[in-house]
């Protein structure tokens, strides 16, 4: 007799804008998710699903993460709507520049990179 395997969402990854901005918020608190599982009380397990898809998120959740790190519910729909751009994406786009740059232009953007 083989046993069926119950369908769960922690099975299943689907990382969402709300877990990207969650993890962002909770690594510019410079915590880890150990110390934010503290912080919010709840299980280093909630924390890891939370960011990394695998737990649906409520607004009671979200509220709770905010209330955690020291967000508010303001700021975090600035970033969801896209007013605020996550540093990630930004990251990600001047990577995708630096990739088209010339080898002598990309000396220079190194150059000036370094002086900061």
């Amino acid at each position: 007799m083989k046993l069926k395997k119950k369908n769960r969402r922690s099975d299943m990854k689907v990382i969402t804008k709300e877990g990207k901005i969650l993890k962002f918020f909770r690594e510019s608190r410079k915590l880890s998710m150990r110390q934010a599982a503290r912080v919010i009380g709840v299980s280093e397990a909630t924390v890891n699903h939370t960011e990394n898809g695998r737990k649906d998120l409520t607004p009671h959740l979200i509220l709770k993460f905010l209330n955690g790190y020291g967000y508010s519910l303001v700021e975090f729909k600035a970033f969801f709507d896209g007013k605020v751009e996550l540093p990630e994406n930004i990251l990600f786009d001047c990577i995708g520049i630096l990739k088209r740059l010339e080898p002598a232009k990309l000396k220079t953007v190194k150059t000036i990179l370094q002086s900061f």
